[in-house]
């Protein structure tokens, strides 16, 4: 289905819709690449590791670019992705994953590693440097996650800010074109929408780029093993999103917090 602004597109499409190429894109992820770099990190010989661990890399930079070049045919079809579930919306930053996501989820593997110690690496089926990649961590390691978190904190904001600055002239332009007698005019909806997809495309691409420069810094400064787990927990996290018993429970949840919420009046549960 055409998305609500499809009209302003600035060219004819003539791909797959990107809900099909999404599909496609993940089943490859889930069904292929994944599977065969959990075996890599689970062999004795890390010969096939690296390459196998650049795969998956060149898979997710290639979706940004995919989603880049869907975005300047329509913009709308991103903003509002129809593929996504009600689990994932709460992650989403401008049409997809919230760049703090990537160096929050390889925080936690290393929080993780260094809080259960407890485990002897060698009475588990796996090897000696993926057990022990995220314990004790090289400081340069560390001190790399924290500049990149430092980028983000640069350059989210501005994003933010944008998409503010981009709406607010939305509605003064459509406001400055009401006509009280006769309503809108649809020329004048039209040029409105357009000003504001074609600035959307703007923000929406500065957003891509940094979630790809976060991805690649991550991996570029970890070790092969530390790289190749950070992207496996990447794609498993993506995976766990359309697990349909995960998914089913978060909406039973949701369902149950509006009823508490209809029936309290909207009151503080106090949790």
């Amino acid at each position: 289905m055409p998305g609500p602004f499809s009209f302003l597109s600035r060219k004819k499409p003539t791909s797959l819709p990107f809900k099909d190429y999404y599909e496609n894109w993940f089943n490859t992820l889930k069904n292929t690449l994944l599977p065969l770099l959990h075996q890599s990190l689970s062999s004795p010989s890390p010969s096939l590791l690296p390459f196998r661990r650049d795969l998956l890399l060149q898979h997710f930079l290639f979706y940004y670019d995919s989603l880049d070049q869907a975005a300047a045919v329509d913009v709308s079809q991103i903003l509002f992705p129809s593929w996504r579930n009600s689990l994932e919306t709460p992650f989403l930053f401008l049409g997809d994953l919230h760049p703090y996501l990537f160096t929050n989820l390889l925080r936690s593997f290393i929080d993780a590693a260094n809080n259960n110690k407890t485990q002897n690496p060698e009475s588990l089926d796996k090897p000696y440097q993926v057990l022990t990649a995220w314990i004790n961590p090289p400081e340069k390691l560390i001190l790399r996650i924290e500049q990149i978190e430092c980028g983000l904190r640069l350059m989210v904001p501005p994003l933010i800010s944008r998409v503010r600055k981009v709406q607010a002239a939305f509605i003064r332009k459509v406001a400055e074109k009401w006509d009280s007698n006769g309503g809108f005019k649809k020329k004048g909806i039209r040029e409105a929408v357009k000003a504001e997809m074609e600035e959307m495309l703007d923000v929406l691409m500065g957003a891509n780029r940094l979630r790809r420069s976060v991805i690649i810094e991550i991996v570029n400064a970890a070790n092969v093993y530390q790289g190749a787990l950070f992207l496996e927990g990447l794609a498993q996290f993506l995976v766990g999103f359309k697990d349909t018993a995960l998914v089913g429970e978060f909406r039973r949840c949701k369902m149950m917090m509006m009823m508490m919420d209809i029936n309290g009046g909207g009151t503080h549960w106090g949790f």
